[in-house]
C-alpha cells in the first residue's frame, strides 16, 4: 500500500508538471502577468527583511575601519615619540659637539674650489702614477692641491706650471694619505702600490677592519678635507694586509676638480689673555714679554 501511494504521488507531479508546461505555453500573457504580481508582492518583503542584513554588514564594515583607523594612530604615536627621542638626542650631540669645539678652540676649515680641470694625459708607466691636467697657476692651482672628482679622491698636485699641473695619483707607491674608518674612526694611512688596489698602514692592533667597510679622509695632514670618500676595504690577506678599493674608478677619468683645503688656525693670545687663561705664567719682578 506504501508503495502504491509513492508511485501515485510521483505520477501526479509529473502529470501536474507536463499541464503546467502545456497550460505556460499557451498561456504565457497570463504566467507573466501572475509572475509580475508575485514580484510586486514580494519584492518589498524581501526588501524589508534585507534592511537588518545591510544594517550589520555597514556596522561591520565600520567596525573594522574604526580598528584600522585605531592601530595606525597607536603605530604612528610610537613612531612620533620614537622620532623625538631621536631628534633630541641628535640634538644633545650636536650642542655637546659645539660645546667641545668651543672647548678646544676648534674652527672647521674651509675648501675651496680652485678649478675644473681636463686630463690631458696620464703616465701609464707601472713605477709611476700620475696624470697631467691643463690647469696651472695661471688658475690658481698651486702645488699640494688636492684633486677629486664626483666620486672621491684621485691625488694632489706635486708639479705645476702655468698652464699645466701633474697629479700624483692614490694608488702611486709614493702616495700616503691621512684616512679613517668611518664606523669606528680609527685614524691610520693609505698606501699605494702601484696596482690597482691600495693598503692600509699602521692599523693599531687591536682594532679591526671587515670586507665592506668605508674608508674616508681624516682631515690631517692640511691637503684633503675630512670625510672625502676615499675607497673600501676589499679584501684583508691571510698576512692581514687589508687591501682598499678606490672609489674612484681611475681608469676612466676624464675631469677632475683641483680643491684648497684651508685648516682654520688658533688664535694668537696676547700676554693679557694668556695670563688670564692661565696659559703664560708672568716672570718674577713684574717682567713683560
Amino acid at each position: 500500500m506504501k508503495r502504491f501511494g509513492q508511485r501515485f504521488t510521483a505520477i501526479f507531479f509529473i502529470l501536474a508538471s507536463l499541464a503546467l508546461l502545456i497550460f505556460g505555453r499557451s498561456q504565457t500573457n497570463l504566467i507573466e502577468q501572475s509572475r509580475a504580481q508575485i514580484f510586486e508582492v514580494f519584492i518589498p518583503a524581501i526588501v524589508i527583511v534585507d534592511i537588518p542584513r545591510t544594517a550589520t554588514a555597514g556596522f561591520s564594515q565600520w567596525i573594522r575601519r574604526i580598528a584600522v583607523v585605531f592601530s595606525d594612530n597607536e603605530f604612528l604615536r610610537e613612531e612620533n615619540a620614537d622620532l623625538k627621542r631621536q631628534l633630541i638626542a641628535s640634538t644633545e650631540l650636536e650642542i655637546d659637539n659645539l660645546r667641545l669645539k668651543n672647548l678646544l678652540l676648534i674652527k672647521d676649515g674651509t675648501v675651496t674650489t680652485i678649478t675644473a680641470s681636463r686630463i690631458v694625459s696620464d703616465s701609464n708607466s707601472p713605477f709611476f702614477k700620475s696624470m697631467l691636467i691643463n690647469s696651472g697657476t695661471n688658475d690658481g692651482v698651486k702645488k699640494g692641491h688636492a684633486v677629486v672628482n664626483e666620486e672621491g679622491v684621485v691625488g694632489r698636485t706635486i708639479n705645476v706650471s702655468g698652464n699645466s699641473a701633474r697629479v700624483l695619483i692614490i694608488n702611486d707607491i709614493n702616495s700616503r694619505i691621512p684616512v679613517k674608518f668611518s664606523e669606528t674612526g680609527v685614524n691610520v694611512i693609505l698606501a699605494g702600490d702601484n696596482s690597482g688596489l691600495q693598503k692600509i698602514e699602521f692599523m693599531p692592533p687591536d682594532e679591526k677592519a671587515n670586507v665592506g667597510d668605508q674608508i674616508l679622509t681624516s682631515g690631517m695632514g692640511g691637503i684633503f678635507p675630512p670625510d672625502l670618500p676615499v675607497g673600501n676595504v676589499s679584501e684583508i690577506t691571510e698576512l692581514g694586509e687589508i687591501k682598499i678599493e678606490p672609489a674612484v674608478n681611475l681608469n676612466r677619468l676624464n675631469y677632475v676638480s683641483v680643491i684648497e683645503y684651508e685648516i682654520a688656525s688658533f688664535p694668537v693670545l696676547n700676554q693679557a689673555d694668556a695670563q688670564a687663561q692661565g696659559e703664560l705664567e708672568p716672570e718674577e719682578g713684574g717682567a713683560q714679554w
